[in-house]
């Protein structure tokens, strides 16, 4: 692969699941109001579940970015 490639899709890969763990969590909220509560937790789990591996993918980005610059 071209250099920078692996991380920029790795940061493309932490990027959508951001999106998808904001998308949970404000489900969650959703289904509290409505008194859901079973739901909403499991939606919960799930949005920190993605928050986590987003904030995951985020650090090995960064990292494979560093070792390709100094490769350079």
């Amino acid at each position: 692969m071209g250099k920078g490639r692996k991380a920029l899709i790795y940061l493309a890969i932490a990027t959508t699941l951001l999106a998808l763990s904001i998308l949970f969590l404000l489900w969650s909220i959703s289904y509290m109001e409505r008194s859901r509560i079973a739901t909403s937790l499991v939606s919960a789990l799930a949005g920190f579940s993605l928050l986590s591996a987003a904030l995951y993918a985020l650090r090995l980005s960064a990292y494979l970015y560093g070792v390709e610059k100094s490769e350079q």
